[in-house]
């Protein structure tokens, strides 16, 4: 805990990360349900602000420069994961209405989504691993974080507003 609140950004992290917490929790107790999608929203784009204030506290205590390209292969692995699970995500659907007849209700599996989000969701582990734990310093592994809070804020909302 001590690491974290050493530096101004580390306290920015953690103010942004109970923020989102609170933002969390008082999802549940907000009445209408326009409402409730915002505040559910709004959390998530919080974390994803302190994520991006945790790598900057990182490469601020380091004194390190971003670059561009993935430096481990940790960063690699990330930027494939993401890029897979974009390609599945817009590609598998279309190629199952090409290839495969629709049922007569026309239900297309969602398999390909699936697949995709979950490409997507590892791609944000392994980002965070790299950036975190393995000194990388890429924005491009940086980024794929974003496609994972994606894939996390659309099955967190499966749960949390049915339909």
């Amino acid at each position: 805990m001590t690491t974290i609140t050493r530096t101004w950004l580390g306290r920015s992290v953690l103010i942004a990360g109970v923020a989102a917490l609170g933002l969390f929790a008082s999802v549940f107790f907000v009445a209408a349900e326009l409402a409730q999608a915002w505040v559910y929203t709004a959390g998530f784009l919080v974390v994803l602000g302190a994520v991006v204030l945790a790598a900057a506290a990182r490469l601020r205590e380091h004194g390190e420069r971003p670059t561009l390209r993935p430096l481990t292969r940790l960063g690699w692995w990330a930027v494939g994961l993401a890029a897979g699970g974009a390609v599945l995500l817009v590609g598998g659907p279309l190629l199952i209405r090409l290839f495969v007849a629709p049922i007569e209700t026309g239900f297309i599996p969602a398999s390909p989504a699936l697949l995709a989000l979950g490409a997507m969701l590892a791609a944000g582990i392994v980002a965070a691993t790299a950036w975190f734990r393995r000194a990388e310093r890429s924005l491009l592994v940086l980024l794929t974080i974003v496609p994972a809070l994606f894939a996390l804020y659309l099955m967190v909302g499966e749960f949390v507003f049915p339909h």
